[in-house]
């Protein structure tokens, strides 16, 4: 019986090892790699472990007990028992560790992606832009928490619903779905700028969105991703900028134009202090506001000298809206001394001498001259003249009758000593005077200076036929002629009665030949009248002479006059040459 009971304890002892070394060991490989147990396994994993502990406790016990006989089949159940526990203790050491070292790793990873999601919820949520999800149908499947606080919404209030559903105005919301769906047919991200109006604002808000399509691997059907971030601050400072850069052209713009129109105003009053006629003046004038106002027609009316009409004296631009001659009663501009504005914004009072039908925009500024109304200045456009353009006119006005005062003022100075009354052309006096320089001019510069005498033929009889101031016509008319045909720094002078002297410098004589050839026939062809009669024309004889050095204005003025007469004894009208007969 000794082989048997010592069987009988070691196998017990064995069994009783084995059950209590599995908890034990399961255990601590739980503690060593710091797994958990989860929650719903708790209960059998403790019932297992206290099932094994009882068997062990069972079996160390049955060490102590008195043994009494047992069978031979009772001895190898035991002993298998003993056997397999041991078995099942030294398999379960390495296999149960890797259980539960591969429990603790999945743990981790558990613990590690709900961190990670976490991570990503708090991104998503409490990043400063919006985030969302759709589905094929453009649904709203996730939306995140800053497009809850910026619409005011809900977790759950957008689910399953589209763009044009929840947004404050439908047609925004379409236009967002027809975004997603260029994702969907593109398969490729989008980047765009979306306008959608928030609840509780009237003025839009812009979002940069970021729109990407991805497969839900769950369904396999395809999610549209997007991420919206505010641009509307960047939207508006751009504007904003872009405001402010169109200021400050339109500033630099007019500036530029202020500019322009004080180089215009300033040039127009140098030309103005150097003008030596009312002509001269008129032309400055016009030349000064067909540049100033490019857009606009306008003429200058003078009063007569008779103070019984008003004429027209220049004009610029393409349409004339006023008449040529006018009374003072006709103007209310000369009647109040004020100017008159007749606009559709302006119902001023309506001149009597604007061309009928009256459209466009007329002003009238009166222009002062010794303290006394002179004329108007007449100024006529499509669109609204600006009260800037106005201030502008009446500048031109004032400036203009400055100049006429001072003009008229030169004139009364000079005319009596540099001027014939009748043609306005230099006097003998002045004539003398001038040449004289221009032949000392002539001497240093080594250019030629000639000499024209001519007289109108058969003048005497002429007055007798016609009277003198028929006469007179016909001097007035031979002067203007001249200065009509000579260059501006040649010297027209009437010499007397109906002989006329022309100073021509830097003029080869062959230049000269077909200069006055050319001003015998412009005389012989030129029309007279007197009033609606017809008068007879007239010729005249011309002698030229060129300077030589030391020549005295005695005798150059000698020579062109002996070739004058010499054109009169060979048969007039015609042009002759000095020739120095003793040379």
């Amino acid at each position: 019986m000794q082989p048997i009971y010592w069987n009988c304890i070691i196998a017990h002892g064995i069994t009783a090892f084995s059950y209590f070394g599995i908890p034990i060991l399961t255990g601590v490989f739980f503690a060593k790699t710091k797994a958990t147990i989860p929650s719903k396994f708790w209960l059998a994993f403790l019932l297992s472990g206290g099932f094994l502990l009882l068997c062990g406790f069972h079996h160390f016990l049955a060490i102590f007990e008195t043994h009494s006989s047992i069978s031979l089949l009772h001895l190898v159940v035991l002993d298998l028992m003993a056997f397999v526990s041991l078995s099942a203790l030294l398999y379960l050491m390495p296999t149960a560790y890797q259980i539960v070292e591969a429990i603790a790793k999945y743990q981790e990873d558990t613990r590690e992606l709900q961190r990670s999601q976490q991570m990503q919820r708090l991104f998503l949520d409490q990043g400063p832009f919006g985030a969302y999800i759709k589905d094929e149908e453009s649904r709203v499947l996730y939306y995140n928490q800053e497009l809850q606080s910026r619409f005011s919404v809900d977790s759950q209030e957008w689910l399953g619903k589209t763009d044009s559903e929840f947004l404050p105005d439908p047609e925004e919301g379409q236009r967002v779905m027809e975004n997603d769906q260029v994702v969907l047919k593109t398969l490729r991200p989008l980047k765009l700028i979306e306008e959608v109006k928030v609840p509780g604002n009237n003025q839009p808000c812009y979002w940069l969105s970021f729109k990407f399509p991805f497969s839900d691997y769950a369904t396999g059907a395809y999610r549209i991703g997007g991420i919206s971030i505010d641009i509307t601050e960047s939207i508006e400072a751009q504007r904003s900028l872009t405001d402010l850069n169109r200021q400050l052209e339109e500033k630099t713009l007019k500036l530029e134009a202020k500019k322009r129109e004080l180089i215009y105003l300033s040039d127009m009053a140098d030309m103005l202090y150097c003008c030596e006629s009312e002509d001269e003046v008129y032309q400055v004038v016009a030349l000064t506001c067909s540049k100033l106002f490019p857009n606009m027609s306008g003429c200058i009316y003078i009063i007569a000298n008779s103070k019984n009409y008003v004429q027209m004296n220049s004009f610029w631009g393409d349409k004339r809206t006023s008449k040529e001659v006018f009374s003072l009663s006709e103007c209310w501009a000369l009647r109040r001394g004020k100017f008159n504005l007749l606009s559709s914004s302006n119902s001023g009072l309506m001149c009597n001498h604007l061309i009928q039908p009256i459209s466009g925009i007329h002003l009238c500024v009166p222009l002062f001259g010794q303290g006394e109304v002179v004329g108007i200045l007449h100024i006529y456009a499509f669109e609204e003249i600006s009260p800037e353009d106005q201030q502008i006119t009446e500048i031109i006005a004032r400036t203009l009758g400055f100049a006429l005062n001072n003009l008229s003022v030169k004139q009364r100075l000079t005319h009596d000593n540099l001027r014939d009354g009748m043609t306005q052309l230099f006097n003998q006096s002045y004539m003398e005077t001038i040449l004289e320089q221009r032949l000392a001019e002539a001497e240093r510069s080594g250019q030629p200076l000639s000499v024209i005498f001519l007289d109108i033929d058969n003048f005497k009889s002429y007055n007798s036929r016609y009277g003198h101031v028929t006469a007179n016509i016909v001097i007035q008319g031979l002067g203007k002629l001249l200065l009509k045909s000579i260059r501006s720094f040649d010297i027209p002078c009437r010499w007397g009665g109906e002989e006329f002297v022309i100073v021509m410098p830097n003029m080869t004589l062959e230049a000269l030949r077909k200069r006055v050839e050319q001003l015998r026939v412009d005389v012989e062809q030129m029309q007279l009248k007197d009033g609606d009669q017809i008068l007879q024309g007239i010729t005249a004889s011309f002698g030229i002479a060129v300077s030589e050095p030391g020549i005295t204005v005695k005798d150059f003025l000698n020579r062109a006059n002996q070739a004058m007469l010499e054109a009169k004894r060979t048969g007039k009208n015609r042009v002759m040459e000095y020739v120095n007969r003793y040379d």
